[in-house]
């Protein structure tokens, strides 16, 4: 009894009942409206019938998938925490209630015990309410399992966000800043994170941000986003909300009662306020000017910006005066700001060689090499490190279209990848300047000349080097072409290499830029058709594959269990092109000039074509006026000839404008226009010869 007595006060919690009973009743209707209502209305529906036996229609309601029943789990918990302990931050209020004969210790507990009954209750009878819903409605497929869940991960939220906004009440004195400090520190594991990864890339060359961002969903409030949740996190945010609950009653206990009304009720944690807020405030104005300009002048504009603006903000709050301009506040913030400059000095510099650091070759297990961590991201670092042993001796092994990661381990293929780390690593100089002039880094992405890589290193003793870049690939075309031509790289960039033609039901080909198509179902045919795509692709040089011209026409193929997959007929592929003329089915397959284009017209390249100019206007709008005008436009080279035309479908590109000293505009018989152009080394004699008399 002692205990009972010593741990709650019976009183405090019925005046609790009394005075917030209608937070859980208000709760409860949220619940109930965002869950029970909502299968009865999917239900009801129209095409009640049809629904009913599409489980996933009413499991995404269990998987937070709706926006307003995660405003409401997530709001309920941190308001329920104002209001139960708003007394701390009004000081007769305060006084009041600890005039009463109650220890601290026991109101703490009594507070929490109110405010858990008050969100519990509520998600429980929801759950009940549901599950008599799907029994009574015979939904199939939708479980007691799948109820439990979310009520136990409800439950489990419910207690953090509560408990964080318990917590952070303890430590200001403001219930406006207690409510905006909840959020912000259920945010800030994920938020800060992001704003350093953001920020180190900036000075990092090689940083490798994609790989770092795939881990960083670490906050309470975005991981409700990321159901279903895992048990290493589960129990995280249990611990968490154990530790979060001792640090509140140890700073009750401690809190004076004349802090109420103050932005921070202990004066050991000011600094630690007003530094964080303005670190963070500086991440976050940096980050912004710099993705909006591209500039590090701008980026650091964005800092003095942003943790001036916040020092003195917080200066304000705390001091609760405009006062602030004093020499005592000025020195701090020169500190902090001489600090920041030697630490943004130390990247820039990359004194502890991050930029420079390569593991031994011998090391080297295997490495990913890719555009884009992202296949990787269903995996973790281990699974990654053994998923490495492909046997490549068959072309077709198997019935799938999942290609292998592209995961290298010939000898022969990783010292290739490493050559070409190799020369990454040399030219990070000039790589990180043309970084930093904003106007030649988006050039060179318009152009299609810079291209992401991503590397990971899995070495020997089991650990990994993350690395990823994005360079000027005329740079690095010697040690790319190796790379692209070996036999692992076409393998794990073409899902067609692993495919058994045995197991294909259809293939179509859709023609580029018209409405033909051919449809292959004969067996046999399919089997040479095959047999020819991948002779094609094992055949194809690194100077095809870089090729900036569009293919003749897609191919789509699809398996006998449904399953689809496509690739492009690329103007490369000479074997699958003489496959169709064997069938007969060439000219119904693509495009071709003599009977289906009218005639083209060549112009030279005068800057109309940039963004923005009444040239592109038409470009995107109105193609056949942009004809019409290039046609009257004297010089022009008009093209009727069908093997010219052959020659310009050839060799043209599917990019218009600035980029391209020559544009070309296509006019089909069937009235429709399509638009190109040649670079200055793929434009073909006559146009070249044409254009310089």
């Amino acid at each position: 009894m002692k205990l009972k007595t010593s741990f709650i006060n019976q009183g405090v919690l019925l005046n609790d009942f009394k005075s917030f009973s209608w937070v859980g009743a208000v709760y409860l209707l949220g619940l109930l409206l965002s869950v029970p209502l909502k299968i009865i209305m999917l239900y009801s529906n129209a095409e009640g019938a049809i629904l009913s036996q599409d489980p996933e229609i009413y499991l995404r309601i269990f998987s937070y998938d709706d926006f307003w029943q995660l405003m409401i789990l997530i709001i309920a918990p941190v308001l329920t925490a104002l209001l139960l302990f708003g007394y701390l931050q009004n000081g007769k209020a305060a006084d009041m209630a600890h005039a009463l004969p109650v220890k601290r210790e026991t109101l703490y507990h009594t507070h929490i015990l109110a405010g858990l009954i008050f969100l519990f209750v509520p998600l429980i009878i929801t759950a009940l309410a549901a599950w008599a819903l799907v029994a009574g409605l015979g939904i199939p497929k939708v479980s007691g399992q799948d109820i439990a869940t979310w009520l136990a991960i409800s439950l489990l939220f419910n207690l953090l966000y509560f408990i964080t906004g318990v917590a952070t009440g303890m430590f200001t004195g403001l219930s406006s800043v207690q409510g905006v400090l909840s959020y912000i520190l259920l945010l800030l594991p994920s938020g800060l994170s992001m704003l350093l990864l953001h920020n180190m890339r900036i000075y990092t060359y090689g940083f490798a941000f994609d790989s770092y961002m795939q881990s960083v969903n670490i906050s309470p409030l975005a991981e409700m986003f990321n159901y279903p949740i895992h048990k290493i996190e589960i129990a995280a945010y249990l611990l968490a909300s154990i530790t979060l609950y001792l640090l509140g009653l140890y700073l009750y206990r401690r809190r004076q009662l004349e802090a109420a009304g103050s932005a921070i009720t202990f004066d050991a944690l000011r600094p630690f306020f007003k530094y964080g807020v303005t670190f963070c405030f500086m991440l976050f104005v940096g980050s912004y000017f710099y993705q909006a300009q591209d500039s590090l002048g701008w980026a650091c504009f964005g800092y003095l910006l942003g943790s001036l603006t916040a020092y003195l903000g917080v200066e304000i709050l705390l001091q609760k005066s405009l006062h602030v301009f004093k020499l005592k506040i000025i020195k701090g913030f020169g500190i902090y700001a001489l600090i920041v400059i030697i630490c943004i000095g130390a990247l820039q510099l990359d004194l502890t060689g991050y930029e420079r650091r390569l593991p031994e070759l011998a090391e080297v297990e295997s490495v990913y090499m890719d555009n884009v961590f992202y296949p990787l991201s269903h995996l973790n670092m281990a699974q990654t490190h053994h998923t490495v042993n492909y046997e490549y001796n068959d072309m077709n092994p198997g019935a799938h279209f999942e290609t292998p990661l592209p995961i290298y381990t010939r000898a022969e293929n990783i010292a290739d990848v490493y050559a070409l780390h190799q020369k990454i690593v040399s030219n990070r100089t000039v790589e990180k300047a043309v970084m930093q002039n904003r106007y030649r880094y988006r050039n060179s992405f318009v152009t299609g000349a810079r291209i992401p890589l991503c590397f990971i290193y899995n070495l020997k003793n089991g650990s990994h080097i993350c690395r990823q870049y994005k360079v000027n690939l005329p740079d690095y075309a010697r040690q790319l072409k190796s790379i692209y031509e070996s036999r692992e790289y076409k393998i794990f960039h073409n899902a067609i290499l692993s495919i058994n033609p045995s197991e294909i039901k259809m293939l179509e080909i859709n023609a580029i830029k018209t409405n033909k198509s051919v449809r292959i179902v004969d067996q046999k045919l399919i089997q040479q058709a095959v047999a020819a795509l991948q002779s094609d692709i094992m055949k194809q040089t690194y100077e095809d594959m870089t090729v900036n011209r569009p293919g003749w026409a897609g191919i789509n193929i699809v398996l006998k269990n449904n399953d689809t997959t496509g690739l492009e007929w690329e103007k490369s592929y000479v074997n699958f092109e003489q496959f169709l003329k064997n069938t007969g089915e060439y000219t119904n397959a693509r495009l071709i000039a003599h009977n289906d284009i009218l005639y083209a017209v060549i112009t030279k390249q005068t800057g109309e074509g940039k963004k923005g100019t009444e040239a592109y206007r038409l470009y995107e709008e109105e193609p056949l006026q942009l004809l019409l005008k290039a046609e009257k436009t004297p010089g022009h080279l008009k093209i009727i000839d069908p093997e010219i035309l052959e020659i310009c479908l050839r060799q043209y590109t599917d990019i218009y404008g600035d980029s391209q000293p020559y544009n070309v505009f296509f006019l089909l018989k069937n009235g429709d226009i399509f638009t190109g152009g040649f670079t200055e080394a793929d434009a073909p004699t006559f146009v070249k010869e044409h254009f310089t008399r």
